[in-house]
């Protein structure tokens, strides 16, 4: 299945919608790192270089689109935020960004800058939005909280009992990067580049190096993307790709066998592609996309298909985004991405690291 629509930006910070083979301009002056998230084919949140964030609307076509209250008309954009180092939407009227101070807050009555909004927590390097009332929180010391609205206290109360409200637990610590696969499971990556796998429930837990439910995925681990928590895709620092399927243990996996068929194995790997700088797996967009050294922007497919030139991000649209003209609803609760600030929104090889 080929995406219908793919919005992507350029290394001239130009942000791009292609349809087909014909490209539109979208914005300019993008940020690299907070850079953008589509909600449809019609509606976008961009952050600037400046640190300033706007809710687009097309059609597109006029760059800059001219600024217009909230909600914005057709082909205008609402500012939202200032001073914004990384945000990922919900919907449009409800965002969480992560300010440049380290401060990370949940944000939902746009009109005004700062918006009407209520602080999660302090001194956060990356989150990952469950729900509204669920995020998964990296502090700068490298520990990894699981925290509960409703929002406000700073830092939240420890959590005492299962199913309370307005608290957190340590997840884990040591940790440069994670995301949550599912309800059970989360994937870490420490700073010595080892991958490991570890549940977590309505407790604290203890850090992967002493907890004896976490396992050793990999090593030499540039980036990652959980499917479940039992399948992952796994970047070598080497710029290779793979796809490695649980029981986990050894390091590395040894090839899956041919007779299994890709993606069928069992505590094995598939090689998925090399020289590969960045990646995402979007399976209700077309599947595995890829950004090359080049860096040229493929869809693995098969058959292998090249999109676009020159790519540092991107994001493909589902047929439902761009048919019914908005978000998708009924997503997987586990399918967000961790969103980190100073760092690519998407899985990169050269992430910068403590």
């Amino acid at each position: 299945m080929a995406a219908a629509e793919i919005f992507y930006l350029d290394k001239n910070s130009d942000l791009w919608l292609q349809s087909e083979s014909f490209g539109t301009h979208v914005d300019g002056n993008v940020d690299l790192y907070a850079a953008f998230q589509a909600l449809s084919s019609n509606q976008v949140f961009v952050c600037g270089s400046d640190g300033n964030l706007w809710l687009e609307r097309g059609p597109w076509g006029q760059v800059p689109l001219p600024n217009s209250s909230y909600p914005p008309g057709p082909s205008s954009r609402s500012e939202i935020d200032g001073n914004v180092a990384a945000f990922y939407a919900i919907d449009p009227g409800t965002i969480f960004v992560l300010g440049s101070d380290g401060n990370l807050w949940m944000e939902w009555a746009f009109g005004t800058i700062p918006p009407g909004r209520t602080q999660v927590d302090g001194n956060v390097t990356e989150f990952q939005t469950i729900s509204s009332s669920e995020v998964f929180v990296l502090g700068d010391n490298g520990n990894l909280w699981r925290e509960f609205g409703p929002f406000g206290t700073v830092p939240p109360s420890p959590c005492s009992s299962p199913g309370q409200e307005g608290c957190r637990y340590q997840v884990a610590s040591d940790v440069h990067d994670f995301m949550v696969a599912d309800s059970t499971a989360i994937f870490v990556s420490d700073n010595s580049g080892d991958l490991w796998v570890l549940t977590y429930g309505d407790s604290s837990d203890l850090a992967p190096s002493q907890n004896p439910s976490a396992t050793h995925v990999d090593g030499n681990v540039a980036a990652f993307w959980a499917i479940d928590s039992a399948t992952v895709y796994v970047l070598g620092q080497d710029g290779s790709l793979w796809l490695e399927h649980a029981p986990f243990g050894q390091v590395p996996l040894p090839p899956c066998s041919r007779t299994s068929g890709f993606g069928q194995g069992s505590a094995c790997r598939d090689p998925v592609a090399s020289n590969v700088d960045a990646f995402g797996y979007f399976p209700n967009a077309g599947g595995v996309f890829v950004i090359d050294g080049n860096p040229e922007l493929w869809q693995l497919g098969p058959p292998k298909t090249y999109l676009a030139y020159p790519v540092i991000d991107f994001q493909p649209l589902s047929p439902n985004q761009v048919e019914l003209g908005e978000a998708e609803q009924g997503a997987k609760r586990f399918a967000t991405r961790p969103i980190r600030a100073g760092s690519s929104r998407l899985p990169r090889r050269n992430q910068p690291r403590a």
